[in-house]
């Protein structure tokens, strides 16, 4: 989430005059994030989210909506996307298209336990089995095939330090790869600025504008690289184990993937690495931002590479 857009108080008032609601009263953006625009919005009797897409494809967007329209109707705890006068979910503020959802009660979490993990892992494994009656597909644009595109281009940028750590990754990766597990709709950045907690325990998912089509098993481990790492970046084992018992509590893993969880580890370091030294190097210009520093998962990554 971000502010590459800025609008002001009676452009959104236009834009709301669409939808069935109350008067507004006020709105600010949100700094986290990277990719799109975010405000929250407050009217006189409830609250939400808006989302402008920035770059995002027209039947990308409308996965992500139709897949948190169908997660809401089953019941898990996301955003519910809000219809306007005409049945659309998709308006338009400056050309862009635009969202309206629902907003959770609940925060982020700042210090992680390892009870935290296990209710975590829960939550993340009723999505995987929630999901698996949504009949649309989105193929993972960030696979292993957008790595080497992006590291072909970023290669005259980078240090010669940073070269050699991801063309090791990438034969590596290569080497270990497999397809062949359980798959599904993923949610593919479940960061801990992804998950609201109540009373201690998850009260909703957001922001699922990377979900798509790919490995159970690397959501899993996208997941871990943020709540089971300890302060040197290396892999806490009683949060990973705690965070495992939850997930297996909803949906047993299986050999296979247990056995392909250390590479997995592995790809979801990189992915997020060359995404941050990708941001880093073409950095988008708006009104408030926020650049994640590369170094993070470089770090966690040459754990996994020495480990």
């Amino acid at each position: 989430m971000a502010v590459y857009t800025s609008i002001n108080f009676d452009e959104l008032t236009s834009f709301l005059n669409s939808y069935d609601l109350s008067q507004l009263k006020s709105f600010k953006g949100i700094s986290s994030g990277v990719t799109n625009t975010n405000y929250f919005i407050e009217t006189d009797n409830s609250k939400y989210i808006l989302t402008i897409f920035e770059q995002a494809q027209p039947k990308d967007i409308q996965f992500y909506v139709d897949l948190m329209s169908f997660l809401s109707q089953q019941k898990f705890n996301c955003p519910t996307p809000i219809a306007n006068h005409a049945g659309h979910y998709l308006g338009k503020i400056q050309h862009k298209p635009t969202l309206l959802v629902s907003f959770l009660n609940g925060k982020e979490l700042k210090e992680i336990t390892k009870e935290n993990c296990f209710h975590v892992g829960e939550s993340l494994a009723h999505l995987h089995l929630t999901a698996k009656d949504y009949k649309v597909s989105l193929t993972n644009p960030r696979g292993l095939n957008w790595m080497n595109e992006v590291f072909q281009k970023m290669h005259h940028l980078l240090a010669e330090d940073e070269k050699n750590v991801i063309s090791k990754e990438l034969i590596n990766l290569d080497q270990n790869f497999v397809n062949n597990l359980s798959s599904g709709i993923i949610h593919a950045d479940l960061f801990k600025d992804n998950v609201l907690f109540h009373n201690n325990r998850v009260s909703g998912i957001i922001d699922f504008y990377y979900a798509c089509y790919d490995l159970h098993i690397y959501d899993i481990a996208i997941t871990m690289n943020d709540w089971c790492v300890n302060a040197s970046l290396s892999l806490d084992e009683e949060k990973k184990d705690f965070f495992l018992d939850g997930y297996d509590s909803i949906r047993k893993l299986d050999e296979n993937e247990k056995q392909f969880l250390p590479t997995a580890l592995r790809l979801a370091a990189m992915r997020f690495w060359l995404s941050r030294l990708y941001d880093f190097h073409f950095r988008k210009v708006g009104e408030l931002t926020s650049i994640k520093a590369p170094e993070h998962f470089k770090k966690i990554l040459q754990n996994y590479q020495h480990g």
